[in-house]
């Protein structure tokens, strides 16, 4: 029986010499791995529907063990920015693998679903792709298993900042309980009241704000140890991300320098 349905790519790799799979998370199935007949050939019906990052109505067989099947397809939300802006394309990729990671195969999973669909959404109209990374990583981590505390002190309970980050404690402390882990991760108050904030607040209300690279730099240092220490997956799209992102570091490091001064 054909089913329609609603998705977002999430990726597609080509299968024998013509033919593709794809995996879409529907907001009605969860995850499939649907098997397409010669998409990698010019002109196929479907081609414009089957782009990573797009989210689109489609109309096929679904089947609960092994791969599902296509017969249309049409445009919901193209994505346009997250298309063309290879920056935006890669955070938009980092969060779609992370999702990819965090939900089960052939399980809805509606509130993930939504707020991926809202990430994208958010990154198209130019949303700060840092933000919303971090938003999604944090969100994420429940699903991983991972309960940390963001917003009073671990100890004390204290809500007053300035906050740091106790890897051991699962959460932060106050500066009066700095002493209890000398191993915390010293991020800058800025950061951890960015990152706090974060955790505390739904991600429609996250708004562009003006945010410095030293900040951003600090906010990605305590994601990357949390999803290390707690989580442990090391994903391509995030390799990819960092080399992309020290590039940029180096060049506006390079600009600073080679930069005229005034006599």
């Amino acid at each position: 029986m054909r089913e329609r349905f609603e998705g977002i790519v999430l990726f597609k790799r080509k299968h024998r010499e013509h033919d593709a799979l794809v995996k879409i998370f529907t907001a009605a199935y969860g995850t499939k791995m649907f098997f397409v007949k010669r998409l990698e050939k010019p002109n196929h019906p479907m081609g414009s529907q089957l782009i990573p990052l797009t989210m689109n109505e489609y109309i096929g067989t679904i089947n609960q063990e092994g791969l599902s099947f296509l017969t249309e397809a049409s445009t919901i939300q193209f994505n346009r920015l997250v298309q063309s802006d290879y920056t935006v394309q890669a955070y938009a990729a980092y969060i779609s693998q992370l999702v990819d990671s965090v939900v089960d195969d052939n399980v809805p999973n509606l509130l993930v679903y939504e707020l991926f669909k809202l990430a994208l959404a958010l990154l198209n109209e130019g949303k700060s792709p840092e933000i919303i990374a971090t938003y999604i990583e944090i969100y994420l981590l429940k699903g991983f298993g991972v309960q940390l505390k963001w917003d009073a002190c671990v100890i004390c309970g204290a809500k007053q900042q300035p906050f740091d980050f106790s890897i051991r404690q699962h959460g932060v402390l106050c500066q009066q309980h700095f002493s209890e882990d000398e191993f915390r991760l010293h991020i800058s108050p800025k950061a951890m009241y960015i990152t706090s904030l974060l955790a505390q607040i739904k991600l429609e209300q996250v708004q562009t704000v003006n945010v410095s690279q030293e900040t951003l730099a600090e906010i990605r240092r305590l994601m990357d140890e949390i999803y290390k220490e707690y989580v442990g997956i090391r994903l391509k799209s995030k390799s990819y991300l960092d080399q992309m992102l020290e590039k940029d570091r180096k060049f506006i490091q390079m600009l600073k320098r080679d930069k005229p001064t005034a006599e």
